[in-house]
């Protein structure tokens, strides 16, 4: 296993400045992404850009009123959907639970948004769940074993079933234990498998938290300051990996964590755009640009 940086410094003191600011970046950058990617969720790249050419370059969560359909309507302007509603309550978890992943306290977190949503913003309900995460909560076990039925479901589906429902709120696992990289896969691995049992479920969610542990760390940096950017995604697929059995297995995830062009990811591919292989790929080809707004713009028009 990579070496897991800072460790011992990093858990025995706070953390700089940088590193907090950093940490609110990461949560905020969540949250900001999800809201204002709703704009094109689940429309192709053509309808994407029908809708929204004219705005694309300067693209704010107002624009949301060009395309109001029952979809999108469910949500209020500015709001984020369920992703970062999720990633709330693997935070909620973590401090309830003081700092420990309990699969069972998530579940239960989880079963309550989605009976409530967040009353104390005014929800009425959790909305925008997916499939497998909706099969698997609803299970009548589901509260007593989570892991146990997040598998019995996988295993029903042939063992294919690899939707993107996990990835979507792992950054905040990421920032949790940031400075064991050992720590944030397992975290990471056991999150992710109280829903989705796939292994490249895991995979994704293990390779974008090990990402954004390292660069909490500050690994990887060159002399100008600059993220070396292969090395992470060296680290990153080192973890991930361990999630994989076959070599042809390993070598999918290579393809989608080193893409340099976006169009080889095929985000509104039909029938595949929510393969969590496609979204860790785009968080991956995000890290390799300079620009945030263009970054996520460049993203949501595909």
């Amino acid at each position: 296993m990579a070496n897991s940086g800072d460790g011992e410094a990093a858990s025995n003191n706070q953390p700089s400045p940088e590193t907090i600011d950093r940490i609110i970046a990461t949560i905020y950058g969540q949250c900001i992404g999800d809201a204002i990617g709703l704009l094109t969720e689940f429309l192709s790249k053509r309808d994407a850009k029908l809708y929204y050419g004219t705005v694309a370059k300067e693209l704010e969560y107002l624009h949301k009123q060009i395309v109001c359909d029952g979809h999108r309507s469910r949500w209020k302007e500015g709001d984020w959907t369920d992703d970062s509603d999720q990633m709330i309550l693997i935070m909620r978890s973590l401090v309830d639970c003081g700092g420990k992943v309990d699969p069972v306290d998530f579940a239960k977190k989880l079963r309550t948004w989605i009976r409530m949503g967040f009353s104390e913003l005014g929800d009425f309900a959790g909305l925008g769940l997916g499939a497998t995460t909706s099969k698997v909560t609803s299970h009548p076990d589901y509260l007593k074993d989570p892991h146990e039925v997040a598998r019995y479901v996988w295993d029903e589906n042939n063992r294919n079933i690899a939707p993107n429902g996990a990835v979507m709120r792992t950054s905040i696992v990421g920032i949790h234990m940031y400075w064991s990289l050992d720590d944030v896969t397992k975290n990471a691995r056991d999150f992710a498998k109280t829903t989705h049992h796939d292994p490249r479920c895991q995979a994704s969610t293990v390779a974008v938290s090990v990402v954004i542990a390292t660069m909490l760390q500050g690994k990887h940096k060159d002399k100008k300051g600059k993220f070396r950017v292969k090395d992470i995604i060296r680290d990153a697929y080192e973890y991930a990996s361990t999630c994989l059995e076959t070599d042809k297995e390993k070598k999918d995830l290579m393809f989608y964590l080193k893409c340099d062009n976006i169009k080889n990811l095929k985000l509104d591919e039909a029938d595949k755009i929510g393969y969590t292989y496609k979204s860790m790929g785009a968080g991956f080809w995000a890290l390799k640009q300079d620009d945030f707004r263009k970054t996520i713009t460049k993203i949501m028009m595909q």
